[in-house]
């Protein structure tokens, strides 16, 4: 387990460290990825977010390809506005900024599980960015039931 790993499960209540990766009809699989990684489920309570504050599903922290890996997650069966997944995914590389160490240099993806897309809804989603320190990323867009490293390549 990479160094950054164990620094995030230090920050991030134990309670608040899922297994599970679905929510509302939509899930991502792990496989392929290593098994060096941590997911926070940001609807912990543990993590005492205000209730109103909008985030993503899951952060996903971990190892792939031979590097360190930050992946805020939405999951959206059904329908949705690209401009809230957007804030949505922000706020949840927001949080990951804040339990990574201060030197940290990982690589990013902010991660969209979807079912059905309209064409307006694509084109939305094709402009909007993430920050994550100062790397800057697009969304990068998976299907609900596909595995994480489609997103993470």
């Amino acid at each position: 387990m990479s160094g950054l790993v164990q620094a995030v499960r230090k920050r991030v209540p134990a309670a608040c460290l899922t297994r599970s990766y679905a929510k509302d009809g939509c899930s991502v699989r792990m496989d392929g990825v290593s098994a060096g990684h941590v997911t926070v489920d940001l609807d912990c309570r543990a993590l005492a977010l205000p209730a109103e504050a909008k985030r993503c599903d899951l952060v996903f922290i971990g190892e792939y390809g031979g590097g360190c890996w930050v992946a805020p997650i939405e999951l959206k069966s059904g329908a949705f506005s690209a401009h809230a997944v957007g804030r949505q995914l922000q706020s949840g590389a927001n949080l990951a900024q804040q339990w990574l160490p201060k030197q940290a240099r990982p690589e990013f993806a902010p991660v969209l599980a979807h079912g059905k897309i309209r064409k307006q809804q694509m084109g939305e989603l094709r402009k909007l960015t993430v920050t994550l320190g100062e790397r800057v990323r697009r969304l990068r867009l998976i299907r609900c039931g596909a595995s994480l490293r489609e997103a993470l390549t």
